[in-house]
This record gives C-alpha cells, structure tokens and sequence, in this order.
C-alpha cells in the first residue's frame, strides 16, 4: 500500500499512457469501455472551467479597477500576448520553409478523417462573437470568449458601483472559487483513469501504422517545441528577469497532466492557484491566465507554423517573402479562434491551406498523428501562460499575494 502511494502524478499518468497504447492495440474490442473513460475525464474538467473562468476574472477585474490599474495591465496583456506569438509564427513558419522541413514526405492520404470538421474560420464572425448577444447561450456553448468578454464587463461595472456595495458578491464568488478548486481536486486524482481511456481510444482508432507514419514531422516538431521550451522561453524569462527554471519546477506535475491529457484545461485551476502560492500577483493570475488560454497559445502557434510549413514543402508550394508575411499576419489573427472551435489547431490549419490553395490532403497527413503533436502544444501552451503571468506581474517574487477581494473589503 505504501508503494501504491509513493507512485506520485506524473508516473501514473506515465503508466496510463503505456497501458493505454497496449490496450488499444491488442483489446480493441473494448472501445466503447475506453471511450467512456475518456469522455466522462473530459466532460469532467470542462464541466468546471466556465464557472471557474467567469468569478475568477470578475474579481481580478474589480480588483484591478480599484487600483486604477485595469488599462494598463489590459493593454501590457494584449502586447505581451501578440507581441510573443506573432514573433513565433514568423521565426518557426520562416525556419521550418526555408530548411525545407517535409520535403520528400509521401502526399498521399485519406482525407476522411477531415469530414465533418469545418473548413473555414469566419474572422469577422469570430471578432463579432466575441460580444454575446445572449449571455446565459455563452455559458451553455462553452464559449469561452463570449464569457471572459461578460465577465470583464461585469467586473468594470462592480468596480464602477463600488468595492464595499459589491462585497457581498464578491465574497460570495471567493466561495464559490474555492469550492470549484475542491472539485477539480478530486477529478484530478482521477486522470490516470481518463487518461488511459483517451490514450486507448485513439489507438484504437487511428492505429498503430497510422501512428508511426509520420515520424519526421513529429520528431521536426518536438525539436521544435524543444527550442521553445528550453531557448526561447528562458530568453524571454531572462529579458523580464523571471526565474525560469524555479517556475517550471513550480508547475511540473500540471506540465505532464496537460501533456499525458492532452487538455490545457485540465490543470488550470491548479496553475491559478499554484501561480499565487510562489508569489505571483492574484489578480495579475486571475486575469492574465484565463485570458491566455485564448490569445497566448505559444505551443499551439509554434505546432501550426511548423505544420503550414512542413505542408507546403511536402506538395512543393513556393511561398515567397511576401506569403510568408501574409501567413504570419494570418495565423496570427486566426489562431485565437483556437479556443472557440472543435478541433481549433485543424480548423485554423483548413483555414489557412484554403487562403493558400495548400491542398486538404496536407492537413489529413498531419491530422492523423495529431494527438502525438498536441500532447507538447498544450503542455507548452500551460507553460507560456505561467511565464507569461510571472512577466506581468510587476510586483518582486518576494511579495506574498494579495487576499481575495471580497475578504479585504469585508474587513474595512
């Protein structure tokens, strides 16, 4: 029993995925069993991130108002966020073209995996969206957008009506937070279990050979996110004097769930929280994180300039200076759909194949060893989030965070 306890998070979820593989392969006959798994584990997690989100952010808001602080942290936010992954895109899309990564690669493929997703990312409707028409429909379509967009609205006008009328709802969302973290507690200690089935089920699906055939662009790609990881991030880390590596021991274990799951959101209660127990600002976190989880996806930029890239030498498309520019501006732009749409990272990738007459065919390639490359986009997308809030967050490391709103103004 003691043995059983000392395996800690990571390694159990190392042995899911290991027994998952096994499974899906040699017992594919239970695939409705590793399906459910998998399924109930995620529905789970999303089951809590929107009540999480919307009080979160409502009281940074509040909270950052009252230090008449909110535009400039709102417009340091917006620059850090597109400042980062607009750089991104241009370095790996320009690298990835210009080594000629995918030249060589074997085009042919099925293209039925791609029925059913949708081929075209309406921008202007994506930006008009963002302002929900229906506030309770923002809620019930998981769209996480519409919702962060309320919630800072909300919060403005709480701040705006005064921090000691409002006490009472804030103290009532400090509740309400916390109870949430409770929950997510106990299905995290649940995971292996999801992970086991997600990890069976794709197997089971896709196949081995499948799995196996793309091996250039995923060992390209992991170089790729290697040198994010380990080049670009302790660059940015070292420019805003942020520890790096003492973060990422900070948040490890929340690095491998979202790894192994596969699903960023997973582990963000846990990164909120973590992020204010070593010392950063809570209501820099509360605001900067769930923000980021839409419009600072570092891994997943880095995941569709690579794979843009690798399609396009892999069909012999000549994309000149001008077309590299043009794509960087659009994924830029595009990419925050990520969040918003099933299947966000090929969904962003049929979008921007069809500005550049890139053939479907290209994303089907990729498409089928996807769970393979979004395993190290989504931990990376955790990891750019948790630097991110450090850089923001002006204060020393030193400083002890803040207590909730409602709990300082109840005591005045």
């Amino acid at each position: 029993m003691q043995a059983i306890k000392k395996v800690t998070l990571p390694y159990q979820l190392l042995i899911a995925l290991v027994l998952g593989i096994i499974l899906g392969q040699f017992l594919p006959g239970a695939d409705p069993f590793y399906n459910l798994l998998g399924t109930v584990f995620i529905n789970a997690i999303t089951m809590v991130i929107l009540p999480l989100i919307f009080p979160t952010v409502v009281v940074a808001v509040v909270q950052i108002f009252n230090q008449k602080a909110f535009g400039k942290i709102l417009l340091k936010t917006f620059v850090y966020f597109f400042v980062v992954t607009t750089a991104l895109i241009l370095l790996y899309l320009a690298a990835g073209y210009y080594f000629k990564f995918g030249t060589g690669v074997q085009s042919h493929t099925d293209t039925q995996a791609l029925k059913g997703i949708a081929t075209r990312v309406n921008l202007w409707h994506f930006i008009a969206a963002i302002v929900p028409a229906n506030v309770f429909s923002a809620f019930a379509e998981n769209n996480l957008l519409a919702v962060i967009f309320f919630a800072i609205v909300l919060g403005l006008g709480l701040g705006a009506y005064g921090p000691k009328n409002a006490a009472p709802l804030l103290k009532l969302f400090d509740i309400w937070i916390k109870a949430i973290y409770k929950i997510t507690d106990f299905v995290i200690k649940l995971s292996p279990l999801g992970i086991l089935g997600i990890i069976a089920h794709d197997v089971n699906t896709v196949g081995g050979g499948k799995l196996f055939s793309l091996v250039n662009f995923i060992g390209g790609l992991y170089i790729g996110y290697l040198v994010l990881a380990l080049l670009i991030f302790p660059l940015i880390a070292l420019i805003f004097k942020v520890p790096y590596f003492k973060t990422f021991r900070s948040i490890q274990d929340l690095f491998s769930l979202a790894f192994f799951s596969g699903s960023s959101s997973v582990v963000l209660p846990k990164l909120l929280e973590r992020l204010k127990k070593t010392g950063t600002s809570a209501t820099v976190t509360d605001f900067v994180v769930p923000l980021g989880y839409t419009f600072n996806l570092e891994g997943a930029v880095v995941y569709l300039a690579i794979a843009v890239a690798f399609i396009a030498n892999s069909y012999g498309v000549q994309l000149s200076l001008t077309s590299v520019l043009t794509v960087t501006l659009l994924l830029t732009l595009i990419s925050k759909t990520i969040a918003t749409v099933p299947s966000g990272a090929v969904v962003v990738l049929l979008a921007t194949a069809s500005q550049l007459g890139l053939p479907k065919e290209g994303v089907a390639l990729i498409f089928a060893v996807d769970f393979f490359a979004n395993a190290g986009r989504t931990a990376l997308n955790v990891l750019g989030n948790a630097l991110a809030a450090k850089v923001l967050d002006s204060r020393p490391a030193t400083v002890k965070a803040p207590q909730p709103l409602a709990a300082k103004v109840v005591k005045n």
